[in-house]
């Protein structure tokens, strides 16, 4: 078994209606709106980091712009309602113990990304990053970085797979989404014979992008965030490697983000397991379930999958 671990840089990013806000702005909340609470720096396995140079767009109720990113974080006041955030620019990452050097990273939210705000509600709004891990071995032992899965699902417009409820609003459309998470448990075994990796994830961050309304944030994508997966990797020799179809589900409320991806550049390692790397995503099928909401269908047209 291997403890697979993730050090993820989760960064937020803030757009305002009126010019730029400066570090010592204190927000007032008025009637009608909530407040976003975004920092612009965040730590991970004891190191911190900032985002440098980039800029962002904000549309919504309220339509927002923010070009100065020197402070550490901002807090905003907005009109409540369902928004969506644009980063934009020649951004980078550095860590704040070694400004101007440039850590390598991988933005694997959605850009741009969708978020709701209630009235009087306080809302973090984060892009995460992923940040390779400075690991270390022994023999037998690894300690690698991985851990997202990330896509664009084209929703039917019409026909069986065609979207309803809640998800209406989505007919037709291209949905960027990225499931994330910090680590997972990989464990190797051989079921009828066949070699198989199975993955355990912790708790999950889930983003959908574009612009989505704020019943589907609120009601569907709010219902899965913290949840886990567990899914399998098999060595299928008629067909390579296959992927038990993976789902994202909040038993309680069953709420399900099902996904049936077709990743034919997986390959095997020496031993004749699959390899826990990075491939494109080159089609498959998605659906979107709430109970007594109606249903989303779609298929993916592009993404990565990154279990390790």
């Amino acid at each position: 078994m291997q403890r697979l671990k993730w050090f993820v840089s989760a960064i937020a990013l803030l757009a305002l209606a009126c010019g730029e806000v400066s570090e010592s702005s204190t927000p007032v909340i008025r009637e009608g709106e909530g407040l976003l609470e975004l920092p612009l720096v965040s730590t991970s396995a004891g190191r911190s980091y900032k985002l440098v140079g980039a800029t962002f767009a904000i549309t919504g109720p309220q339509n927002a712009t923010i070009t100065d990113t020197s402070a550490d974080s901002v807090s905003l006041a907005l009109m409540a309602g369902a928004y969506s955030i644009q980063m934009n620019g020649e951004w980078h990452v550095e860590r704040t113990d070694a400004p101007g050097v440039t850590v390598p990273v991988t933005l694997v939210s959605p850009n741009p990304m969708s978020f709701t705000l209630d009235e009087g509600e306080t809302r973090p709004v984060r892009f995460l990053f992923k940040v390779p891990g400075a690991a270390t071995a022994d023999v037998g032992i690894g300690v690698d970085s991985g851990g997202w899965i990330s896509g664009i699902i084209q929703v039917e417009q019409d026909g069986p797979g065609s979207s309803g409820g809640i998800f209406a609003e989505l007919r037709g459309k291209s949905i960027p989404f990225v499931i994330s998470y910090e680590s997972a448990t990989v464990t190797r075994s051989i079921e009828y014979g066949r070699n198989r990796v199975t993955i355990q994830t912790t708790p999950v961050t889930f983003q959908l992008g574009g612009s989505i309304g704020a019943a589907i944030q609120q009601q569907f994508v709010a219902a899965l965030q913290g949840q886990s997966m567990n899914f399998f990797m098999e060595a299928e020799y008629s067909y390579g490697v296959i992927v038990e179809s993976l789902r994202l589900v909040n038993v309680e409320r069953g709420i399900e983000f099902y996904f049936s991806p077709s990743m034919p550049g997986l390959s095997l390692d020496a031993d004749g397991y699959p390899l826990l790397q990075s491939v494109a995503i080159e089609g498959g099928f998605a659906t979107f379930s709430i109970p007594n909401s109606g249903s989303g269908a779609g298929h993916f047209t592009s993404g990565t999958f990154s279990p390790q």
